[in-house]
């Protein structure tokens, strides 16, 4: 099984700000968030555990899991560029969308970080195949990667998100 976590929540988060690349702290909520995921969770026996190199998702990791956590880069949150810090109005965020479809305003452009999330799925899928994998990342990353673990629908919304701070979502992993 697929364990995918999402950071808990930041002041940034709270205050609905973009947060991509800023490395913002857990709040006393996204803590509780985190000891909650730890404790529905202590049952589960894990193979690996993957989390974000991001200080927020760290935080979160290490208090899910006490085992060893190899940090991937393919598993940073996107780059906000202009609008990080800035709040997610919705005109904002309907720039932002924008922005990403090529990179411009200083983001990250949403082709380059769907590559890298779905060459981190494949990763997966290739050497972790039918074991338990706990993934600790962020809302963007989980959007993709849930995208990926549902068959890559074809009018998938990346605007939605699947996952709220704290939150877990899973996938089967089978052996073959």
């Amino acid at each position: 099984m697929v364990y995918l976590g999402r950071q808990g929540q930041t002041d940034w988060n709270l205050f609905k700000k973009f947060n991509g690349v800023t490395d913002t702290l857990l709040t006393q909520t996204g803590i509780a968030q985190a000891r909650l995921q730890a404790e529905n969770l202590r049952s589960v026996s894990f193979d690996a555990c993957f989390c974000s190199p991001q200080k927020r998702a760290l935080q979160t990791c290490e208090i899910i899991y006490k085992g060893p956590i190899v940090l991937d880069d393919r598993l940073a949150e996107i780059d906000c560029g202009e609008f990080e810090g800035t709040e997610e109005t919705a005109d904002a965020m309907k720039l932002f969308w924008q922005a990403t479809s090529n990179g411009s305003k200083g983001t990250e452009g949403s082709k380059e970080f769907m590559d890298r999330n779905c060459d981190f799925c494949d990763m997966i899928m290739e050497d972790h195949k039918g074991k338990n994998v706990l993934i600790v990342t962020h809302s963007g990353n989980a959007r993709v990667i849930n995208y990926y673990f549902n068959g890559k629908p074809e009018h998938y919304d990346f605007s939605r998100s699947v996952v709220k701070n704290g939150g877990l979502l899973t996938f089967d992993n089978p052996k073959t």
